[in-house]
């Protein structure tokens, strides 16, 4: 039996620009590694740094600092955190936690909003926002991240956005109101008289399900309030989930709308690009695998490194599962030159030398003419 050819570049393309041409209802799913793209100081490694420093003190931390020193990620150390923690304490973590990211993220704000750089997700973005239906053309987008990376790369790109918070300076979830904000009301001529018409406009709907960084609480409410991503005055605290135990906790009370939006965005969506994110939080993305097993969904995954054992499971939930990371290299690392490829219907991977296509950015410019 002479072995099967391999597989050229082509062939890859192809198949992947061939899940866009159908008209489908895409869903986005942004994970840390989208932010880490713009800076390092995004990422884990450098929040686990911070606690560490800032949260000394906490007898709750020594145990998250034994669990560190004996090999486990700071999500895995911080499992099991918020039992019987004091209230007092839950409040630092969050606003520790908070205070770093919104310092990070401050680095960045003006030179993404004035577009002296680019948030890596904006071509995506665009392209796809580009290609929505004009019947009600709204881009669904979930982020576990805290940062505002996303809405900076809206608004300096002219993309209408939404988190389903309303009002002035201080917002409140309201839903419906924000749908009708996104309202544009025109005369339709061909009537006798011209009858008012108004038409949805092309927008992101963008679910930030573990809080962000002007998020508050306050009165026993849940406010957005973008004066505030600095520092919050005396008693309003911020409210965001922490990584590890406290989050599906955090998750599940301060941020029932999100969440419960969320939920219904993935049971409409049609198909499914998860960037940068590494499946480490089930409460998150179950209702996505679940509608890729059941229904057949496409899933595209980006990122630049995933768990091979994470890889395998995936492609076991449709014949539409692609993903796409940078190989691993022996010293450890990865090479960001190179693509490795798991198709469907393909026992071994595909390696792409001298391209990137991991990586969002390039992935939209090549496959999608973005």
């Amino acid at each position: 039996m002479k072995p099967e050819p391999p597989i050229e570049k082509k062939t890859v393309c192809d198949g992947l620009l061939a899940l866009f041409e159908q008209n489908r209802r895409w869903l986005l799913f942004f994970g840390t590694g989208t932010s880490r793209a713009l800076h390092k100081d995004f990422g884990m490694p450098a929040l686990q740094k911070h606690l560490g420093e800032e949260l000394a003190a906490e007898p709750e931390w020594a145990r998250v600092a034994t669990e560190l020193k004996a090999g486990k990620t700071l999500e895995q150390a911080l499992d099991g955190t918020g039992a019987g923690l004091a209230p007092a304490t839950k409040a630092k973590f969050r606003k520790v936690t908070g205070d770093f990211v919104a310092k990070v993220d401050r680095r960045f704000r003006d030179q993404l909003l004035t577009r002296q750089q680019q948030w890596v997700g904006t071509r995506l973005l665009k392209t796809l926002i580009g290609r929505l239906p004009p019947r009600n053309p709204r881009l669904s987008v979930i982020t576990s991240n805290y940062d505002m990376l996303i809405e900076y790369a809206c608004s300096a790109h002219g993309f209408r956005w939404t988190t389903g918070f309303v009002g002035g300076l201080i917002r409140t979830w309201n839903w419906e109101a924000a749908q009708d904000s996104l309202l544009q009301s025109r005369i339709d001529r061909d009537g006798a008289r011209g009858a008012l018409l108004a038409n949805r406009l092309p927008r992101v709907e963008l679910f930030k399900v573990h809080g962000s960084i002007n998020r508050f609480t306050m009165q026993g409410r849940q406010v957005e309030c973008n004066l505030w991503t600095d520092g919050s005055p005396a008693g309003i605290e911020r409210d965001l989930a922490v990584p590890g135990g406290q989050k599906f906790e955090q998750v599940a009370v301060g941020n029932m709308d999100t969440m419960s939006r969320a939920a219904h965005a993935q049971e409409e969506a049609q198909a499914f690009m998860a960037i940068g994110y590494g499946f480490n939080d089930p409460h998150l993305h179950q209702k996505l695998l679940t509608r890729v097993r059941e229904r057949n969904c496409p899933l595209v995954v980006l990122t630049q490194d995933l768990d091979p054992a994470m890889i395998a499971e995936l492609g076991k939930h449709g014949d539409h599962v692609w993903v796409l990371v940078a190989p691993r290299l022996d010293g450890g690392g990865n090479d960001e030159s190179r693509t490795v490829v798991y198709m469907p219907g393909q026992a071994s991977p595909v390696f792409l030398n001298d391209e990137r296509l991991w990586d969002c950015d390039v992935f939209a410019t090549k496959i999608l003419g973005g």
